[in-house]
C-alpha cells in the first residue's frame, strides 16, 4: 500500500492508466466525465507520488481517453477545427515526464452539424496492445444514426476508416458494448425499439467488421426466440478465437427473469458456433428468493451484469449484483417546526456467479450473500471488483464491520468451490477501496484506489 495523500475534494475520482517500467499512471479529475481539468500523477514502484501535474493539452479540447503504450502514453482529444467547422479527434504522444511529443495529430474528423456532442467517442485497445478501435455515432440523413469505426496501430497508422448506416434514427440507438480483436475484427453491440410489440422491447444486434474481407455483418441475438433479454453483454476470446453474446432473460414480457442465454461466433467470418438458452435451477432461484424479505419472487429482476469474462473453452462466466434504489422517507426540525422530506438509499446487495460452458449449458450458478447500502456519493464505496487469476476467480469488497469497514475477499474455483476471508481486519486499519477505480495489470495482480483513514492511496494485490 503507498504513501496516503491528503483528499483534495470530497468528488475527486481516480483512474488507473496503468503500469510500465516501475511506474503507475494515473488520472483524477472532480468528475466522473473525465472529459476536462484532469491532473496526471506518477507513482514509482512502491505506490509513492512521484510527481502530480496537470495533464498538458496542446489544443482547447475534451478528453476522450489516455492510454498507455510502450514507451509512451496517447491522449485523445476531441476539439473543434474552426478553418474546418469539423470536430476533429486528434491524439498528442506523452513521454513518461508527461511531455508532449512532436504535435498532435488527427485520426478522424466528423463535420460540426453531424457530431454528437452527446455521445461518448470509445476508444479501445486489443488485448496485445499493437492496435487500437476509435468508435463514435454521428448523425446521418433523416436523423438516422451512422456507426464509425476507425483503426490504428501504435505508429498511428491507419489500418481502416468504415461508416455504416444503423437501421433507426439516432435518439432510439444504444450501443452497450465494443471490442476489438488481436486480428483487429471490431464489434458493438446495438439496440433499437422493437416496432412489433406493443410493450418498450429492444431488438439486440451485434454488428462486426471483418478486415480480411472487407465486410460489416449483422447478427441478430434473439433470432426466432421467444425470451426477451433483460440484460447482456459481450465476450471477446482471442485463444478460441470466438465472440460470446450472453445475459439474463425471461420467458416472456410479463414474466421475471429466470433464464440465460448465450451465442458464440467464430471471429474470422461470423459464423454461427452455438446457439442456446435456458431456465436457470431450482435450486439457484431459492437461493434467490431466501435472501428476500417477502421470499415470493424467484427471479434475477434487480440483478445486472458487471463483468463478462471468457473461460479457456470458448465459454464465459457472468458476474452479476443485485442492484435496486428506495426513497426513505424522513422528518427534521428547523425553528421547532417539524419539516419533512427524502433521500435515495442505494442498494448493492447479493453477487450472482454463472459459469456457462462453451456449449452454452451452465456448469453452475452460485449466489454469494451481501448487503450494502448508502444514502450518499450514490454508492461511490459499494459494489465489488473482480480480479482474475488463472485458477481463481478473486472478489474483493468493502464490508461493514462492528465500527470500521474490513476488507472482505471472496474466491471462486472455475470448479464452483468457494471460499471468505478477511483481507484487512478493522481492528488494524480503517481502509476503503473504490471498486470502480482499480485495473488489473498482470495475470495476478491489480492496483486499487482506496480510501485509507480518511487519506486517498493506492494498493496492489497480488495472488
Amino acid at each position: 500500500m503507498g504513501n496516503p495523500q491528503k483528499i483534495k475534494s470530497k468528488t475527486y475520482y481516480s483512474q488507473v492508466i496503468g503500469e510500465q517500467g516501475g511506474n503507475v499512471f494515473l488520472l483524477r479529475c472532480k468528475n466522473q466525465l473525465f472529459n476536462s481539468d484532469l491532473t496526471i500523477e506518477k507513482y514509482k514502484s512502491n505506490l509513492a507520488l512521484e510527481f502530480s501535474v496537470p495533464l498538458p493539452l496542446p489544443v482547447n479540447g475534451l478528453v476522450e481517453r489516455v492510454l498507455l503504450f510502450d514507451e509512451q502514453l496517447l491522449v485523445f482529444i476531441a476539439a473543434k477545427n474552426e478553418s474546418t467547422q469539423a470536430i476533429d479527434l486528434l491524439v498528442q504522444r506523452l513521454d513518461f515526464n508527461f511531455k508532449t511529443i512532436q504535435t498532435p495529430r488527427i485520426l478522424c474528423s466528423i463535420p460540426e452539424s453531424k457530431f454528437l456532442p452527446k455521445r461518448t467517442i470509445q476508444i479501445k485497445p486489443n488485448a496485445n496492445k499493437s492496435l487500437f478501435t476509435v468508435m463514435l455515432m454521428s448523425l446521418g440523413q433523416s436523423e438516422q444514426a451512422v456507426l464509425h469505426f476507425y483503426q490504428y496501430d501504435v505508429q498511428l497508422n491507419q489500418k481502416f476508416g468504415k461508416q455504416f448506416l444503423l437501421s433507426d434514427s439516432e435518439p432510439n440507438v444504444f450501443i452497450s458494448a465494443f471490442d476489438v480483436s488481436n486480428n483487429g475484427e471490431t464489434f458493438a453491440l446495438v439496440d433499437y425499439p422493437d416496432a412489433q410489440k406493443t410493450a418498450k422491447e429492444r431488438k439486440y444486434f451485434l454488428y462486426g467488421y471483418f478486415p480480411a474481407s472487407d465486410k460489416i455483418l449483422e447478427f441478430s441475438i434473439q433470432g426466432k426466440d421467444s425470451f426477451v433479454i433483460e440484460d447482456l453483454g459481450i465476450c471477446l476470446n482471442n485463444f478460441k478465437q470466438t465472440i460470446a453474446v450472453t445475459g439474463l432473460c425471461a420467458p416472456s414480457s410479463n414474466a421475471g427473469v429466470t433464464g440465460y442465454f448465450f451465442r458464440s461466433y467464430a471471429l474470422s467470418n461470423g459464423q454461427l458456433l452455438q446457439s442456446y438458452s435456458a431456465q436457470f435451477e431450482d435450486k439457484f432461484l431459492k437461493q434467490v428468493a431466501a435472501t428476500r424479505i417477502e421470499r415470493l419472487n424467484a427471479d434475477l429482476n434487480d440483478f445486472y451484469i458487471r463483468k463478462v469474462l471468457p473461460r479457456s473453452d470458448g465459454g464465459c462466466i457472468l458476474l452479476t449484483e443485485k442492484y435496486y434504489q428506495t426513497r426513505q422517507n424522513y422528518t427534521y426540525y428547523v425553528n421547532n417546526y417539524p419539516q419533512t422530506s427524502s433521500r435515495i438509499i442505494y442498494n448493492f446487495d447479493e453477487i450472482g456467479i454463472i459459469n456457462i460452458q462453451a456449449d452454452g449449458s451452465l456448469q453452475f450458478a452460485e449466489l454469494i450473500k451481501k448487503h450494502q447500502s448508502a444514502s450518499t456519493d450514490a454508492g461511490y464505496l459499494l459494489s465489488f471488483l473482480p480480479i482474475v487469476t488463472p485458477d481463481q476467480i478473486y472478489l474483493l469488497l468493502n464490508d461493514e464491520g462492528a465500527d470500521k469497514t474490513e476488507l472482505t475477499l471472496h474466491s471462486i474455483s472455475y470448479e464452483g468451490r468457494f471460499d471468505q476471508h478477511i483481507l484487512l481486519k478493522n481492528s488494524n486499519s480503517n481502509c476503503s477501496i473504490i471498486p470502480s477505480e482499480y485495473k488489473q495489470i498482470a495475470s495476478n495482480t491489480a492496483i486499487i484506489c482506496a480510501i485509507r483513514d480518511k487519506r486517498f492511496t493506492l494498493m496492489r494485490i497480488t495472488f
